[in-house]
């Protein structure tokens, strides 16, 4: 702020200033031209006509302040930028004075000489950027690869923002994204040179084709679910909300929200993917995730994954908040664990790709996931519920104890999920 303060120009002062100068320099010329030279510098110029040229060179440039300032005030504007612009003045006044001083010392053709190979070259470098930005705003016109309204992405500048102005020099953004962490308008104003357009990809995401109103993309809501989690009640659940919050969109390019899957460390990753709206995307994702997760809060055969933790759901019912009150985490002896023979070595057959990838994770990060079984009331030991690939995994590891939430009482308690998984 201490600069832009600097750059204020005082009015009253300004004008003072021009009317001293405007008088020094009338002054000079008239004694000049009444012969009162003090000293003649050069044939045919004097000390006198040198200060009438300095004194005009003064004069011009508080009387372009001047001018510029009651400009600006006129359209309300602010004085700092007339201390901008008195800058380029005084540069102005000054190149002036030294070509006066080149003509009184009989030299303005070596210096015009020597401006005009050096000027000449740093002009010609100085203008190479503002030439190529005249050259992309001509080109971009004819061709319009994007227009005012426009989302555009500048991959290597880290910048998206909406095209609200685009001239002769710069390309003027509403910047999207950086105050927020999410792609919507900000307000904050970005100005991209347009000698850049040349040298960095810009990406259009609103792109629009002549028989479309508006553009779309192809855009994706990921969600992380244990392994015991039913595979269709996720994929009808993500769906359903999918088509729900994208109907419009939907009816328009007929094109169906899709499921993609892949196994995580955590548990199962699911990639909903659909075609979204990319000025309207922020909405539409969060539409989604409230739809999707409000329907797995509310059914039994879904649960969400919480690194570190078992699962959402069985992580409340553990905690000292719970209502229940009947599950604990415990290190249990395999061995005391009831299950098959026979139906464990089928399922080693059947999956055994899937548990020696689950035995290396275990082996290389631990046992992220416990396993869920419940207390043998009858005869003793654990009948398991959830988690017999993990339980496989580690008693292919060797593990002597396994860490288990264990239930105290099987089916007393209404809320208890019945059991989906083979017992053995």
């Amino acid at each position: 702020m201490a600069n832009a303060k600097e750059r204020k120009i005082n009015p009253g002062r300004t004008a003072a200033k021009l009317l001293i100068s405007l008088a020094a320099a009338i002054a000079c010329s008239v004694m000049d031209g009444e012969g009162l030279s003090i000293y003649e510098v050069s044939e045919g110029y004097s000390v006198m006509f040198y200060l009438f040229i300095v004194f005009a060179c003064m004069s011009g440039f508080h009387a372009a302040t001047l001018a510029t300032m009651l400009k600006i005030r006129l359209r309300k504007g602010s004085d700092i930028e007339t201390g901008m612009l008195s800058v380029l003045y005084k540069v102005i006044a000054v190149i002036v004075a030294i070509f006066g001083v080149a003509l009184i010392f009989g030299q303005l053709g070596s210096f015009a000489g020597f401006f005009s190979m050096f000027g000449g070259m740093m002009l010609g470098w100085s203008l190479q950027a503002p030439v190529s930005g005249i050259a992309a705003w001509v080109l971009v016109i004819v061709s319009r690869p994007y227009k005012i309204g426009d989302r555009i992405i500048f991959p290597n500048l880290g910048l998206m923002g909406d095209i609200i102005k685009f001239t002769p020099m710069y390309l003027t953004l509403n910047q999207v994204g950086g105050t927020v962490g999410s792609e919507e308008a900000s307000g904050r104003i970005l100005h991209v040179p347009n000698n850049l357009l040349f040298s960095t990809v810009a990406i259009n995401t609103t792109f629009h084709q002549k028989d479309e109103e508006s553009a779309y993309i192809l855009d994706e809501a990921v969600f992380r679910v244990t392994f015991d989690s039913d595979w269709d009640t996720v994929e009808g659940i993500l769906i359903s909300a999918a088509k729900e919050a994208t109907q419009d969109i939907i009816e328009k390019t007929g094109q169906e929200p899709y499921l993609r899957g892949e196994t995580w460390d955590y548990g199962t990753l699911f990639r909903i993917r659909y075609m979204s709206d990319a000025t309207d995307r922020p909405r539409i994702l969060y539409e989604i995730t409230k739809k999707a997760t409000k329907s797995f809060q509310q059914n039994k055969n879904v649960d969400l994954v919480v690194p570190f933790v078992y699962s959402f759901k069985r992580h409340l019912d553990s905690s000292p908040l719970s209502s229940k009150g009947n599950e604990d985490l415990e290190q249990i002896k395999v061995e005391e664990i009831l299950y098959d023979v026979e139906e464990a070595e089928r399922i080693m057959l059947a999956d055994k790709a899937e548990i020696d990838r689950i035995a290396k994770s275990i082996f290389d990060k631990g046992l992220l996931q416990p396993i869920v079984v419940s207390r043998n009331l009858d005869g003793g030991g654990y009948r398991l519920l959830f988690g017999e690939k993990r339980l496989l995994a580690c008693i292919q590891l060797g593990w002597v104890r396994i860490p288990a939430i264990v239930r105290n009482r099987l089916g007393t308690d209404i809320s208890d999920p019945p059991p989906v998984f083979p017992q053995f």
